[in-house]
């Protein structure tokens, strides 16, 4: 039959467009019947069709890895669509479970090379979440592709680039002013999911214009577009009480909302109500199905760690523990990096070392999780792992009250009340003349006015170094130390690993 249909490629040709016509008509299954006869007879353009009728499962049982095989082939022949839906599969881990970038980059760049306009914001948005999960990390490549991209009418594009603005890093400075700019130009495109990035930029960003409030209206109105990432924000806005009050029953909700759009972050969120018991009661079981739900999401991961690292309706293991951290923060979760920092600092299954927990938190505070702003604050405050740094430790025990911490505050006043003890007790320049005039009056003969100054501006260092002494860094804060939380109040320190947590 096969030698027949190429001695007649006429006859493959009428196959291929009755079956094109089945196709667009809806009648799936008489369509495939005529592409598999079109494909006996060697006619390339039926592979594609046949791709997408196994990916989609129309008119057959959809089966991801066979529609691979033929986009394959037909994305070696040269079909450009056939090439982007090879880097979808392999973005999406539609095969193996895990996505793979890599392969993704690889495909959507084939497939933009080949002219395909499309196919330049797959190719970027493959390179955007290049970062940290790949071998390459690269946002100025993302950022050319998605300008290509944009100039081609690809309006989703804009939210991208705005993305890649707001997060900075990878050979791009984080820029919130440029980020607005290019949400701005998606919102006058009318892009769902530009009118949400620039409700998430009101909330992250740290410049005058921060407002959870305008977060809040940005995001219901992507929301009306049925943004599931908008509707998981609400839900997070309405868990920490930002720019709303807090209620953990509108949290859920959105939650729910999110999760009926698969959005797989709202499914990790999900599962830490219930392992914390926010609006409803501790389940541990039902926390860990959560987070497995949720796949490889970072905040699911850090989830499941956390679990093993307490003993939480699971075996206690801080090896699994750690490596559920890594998985994570390998895919640039903030909350793992927090964890990891623990880890680091309370010596977990590990030597204690304070730099690189450090480190960990300010990758975790950069990345806006609470409480790693929190532990980054507290480490400038001790001088754990860096010098005390009063001034980076109040912005960053700032930046982790603005996101709802509640712990922040009582070490923001601590810190606000020893810098006025300290003003109290140091000498300014003017002082120091004043007391200098004063010496010379009661005829205390001195060697040099310039000798006196110095003796009392090094009095003024050692005030100042008594001051942060006293009052910060003589208490330092016991290892292996666990804040007890019941719903929503934190109660005092103890040192129960099944009953407490770090933050």
């Amino acid at each position: 039959m096969a030698s027949i249909y190429h001695q007649r490629p006429e006859l493959n040709t009428k196959f291929f467009e009755t079956g094109k016509r089945y196709y667009d008509k809806k009648n799936y299954q008489k369509a495939m019947i005529c592409f598999v006869d079109a494909l006996d007879g060697g006619h390339v353009g039926s592979q594609a069709y046949v791709g997408r009728m196994y990916y989609g499962g129309l008119g057959i049982a959809r089966d991801y890895n066979t529609a691979l095989f033929w986009f394959k082939l037909a994305g070696g022949n040269g079909d450009a669509e056939a090439q982007r839906m090879v880097g979808v599969i392999y973005y999406d881990g539609k095969v193996s479970g895990t996505p793979d970038y890599q392969q993704a980059v690889e495909w959507f760049c084939k497939s933009a090379n080949n002219s395909n306009s499309i196919s330049y914001s797959y190719a970027a948005t493959g390179i955007t979440y290049f970062k940290g999960n790949g071998k390459t990390n690269d946002h100025k490549v993302a950022s050319d592709w998605l300008n290509i991209a944009s100039d081609k009418g690809e309006i989703d594009t804009f939210y991208m680039i705005g993305l890649i603005y707001r997060s900075g890093g990878y050979g791009v400075d984080r820029d919130f002013d440029l980020a607005e700019t290019w949400f701005m130009k998606g919102i006058c495109k009318q892009n769902p999911y530009s009118i949400y990035g620039m409700g998430e930029l009101y909330g992250l960003r740290s410049d005058s214009k921060q407002s959870w409030e305008n977060a809040f209206d940005w995001c219901m109105k992507a929301a009306d577009y049925n943004v599931s990432r908008a509707q998981n924000f609400i839900g997070e806005m309405y868990q920490n009480g930002l720019g709303r009050e807090k209620d953990y029953n509108m949290a859920m909700e959105w939650y729910q909302k999110a999760e009926k759009n698969w959005y797989l972050d709202s499914i990790a969120s999900i599962g830490r109500m219930y392992h914390y018991g926010y609006g409803v009661s501790i389940d541990y079981a039902e926390a860990l199905k959560r987070y497995q739900a949720a796949g490889n999401r970072g905040s699911a991961l850090n989830g499941i760690g956390l679990l093993y690292q307490s003993g939480l309706g699971i075996a206690q293991s801080h090896s699994i523990a750690m490596s559920y951290f890594e998985k994570a923060a390998d895919v640039q979760s903030g909350a793992a990096f927090n964890s990891l920092g623990n880890v680091y600092k309370y010596g977990y299954d590990r030597d204690v070392d304070l730099e690189t927990a450090f480190k960990y938190y300010a990758k975790s505070a950069d990345l806006f999780c609470q409480n790693g702003m929190l532990n980054l604050g507290l480490m400038y405050m001790e001088g754990s792992g860096t010098e005390v740094n009063r001034d980076q430790a109040l912005y960053w025990l700032q930046r982790a009250d603005l996101f709802g911490n509640k712990i922040a505050k009582k070490y923001i006043d601590k810190i606000t009340m020893s810098s006025a003890q300290t003003s109290q007790n140091t000498h300014s320049k003017e002082v120091i003349e004043l007391l200098i005039q004063e010496k010379r009056l009661q005829g205390i003969q001195l060697q040099s006015m310039e000798e006196k100054l110095a003796i009392l501006m090094a009095e003024n260092e050692l005030l100042k170094k008594n001051a942060t002494t006293n009052e910060i860094t003589d208490k330092k804060p016991e290892p292996k130390m666990f804040f007890h939380v019941e719903g929503d109040d934190v109660n005092k320190e103890r040192k129960d690993p099944i009953k407490f947590f770090h933050l």
